[in-house]
């Protein structure tokens, strides 16, 4: 359910407005209450995320019944998407390649045994003016899956590995 506070109430009222000129959120953007000045570009990343009611939703909020242009972005597209390119009226772009000078990103999965390496080496790379990030399966804890919830693996890690650095 959407929340209305007084800012997010400033913030419609500025977009509706035409004092914002980029506005980037999450799927609170199509909630009925939210309107556009001039909607221009909608770019939704992770689209398999949205259903269909729901670009449809947003790409209609232009006023004037003006079709912004629309990008779809995704690592993986689902069959409706698919579907789209080959009868529906959807341009694909692929990037099938770094940015120039960008170094390969390695990942790596490791169990709990190598804990203590892995944080050595993280804090190593911080100390050297990098940054680490962590992704936890959850965003807070539930009461009835047993996984990693970010807000309080952040709080514990502020607490004992990360003692004296930013965590966030």
């Amino acid at each position: 359910s959407f929340i209305i506070t007084s800012r997010i109430i400033f913030f419609i009222i500025l977009l509706q407005n035409g004092n914002i000129n980029i506005l980037i959120g999450t799927h609170a953007v199509i909630e009925d209450n939210v309107q556009f000045n001039c909607l221009g570009l909608v770019i939704i990343d992770e689209q398999h995320r949205f259903g269909v009611e729901q670009r449809q939703k947003l790409v209609l909020k232009s006023p004037e019944a003006k079709a912004p242009h629309l990008l779809s972005m995704t690592a993986t597209p689902i069959p409706r998407s698919l579907q789209l390119t080959v009868f529906g009226d959807l341009d694909v772009s692929v990037i099938d390649q770094l940015p120039p000078g960008r170094k390969e990103i390695k990942t790596y999965a490791v169990g709990e045994d190598m804990r203590q390496r892995i944080n050595n080496f993280m804090i190593k790379n911080i100390n050297e003016g990098r940054q680490v990030y962590i992704i936890c399966p959850m965003v807070e804890e539930s009461d009835t899956m047993d996984l990693k919830a970010v807000t309080a693996y952040a709080q514990q890690l502020q607490n004992n590995v990360f003692k004296g650095y930013k965590v966030g």
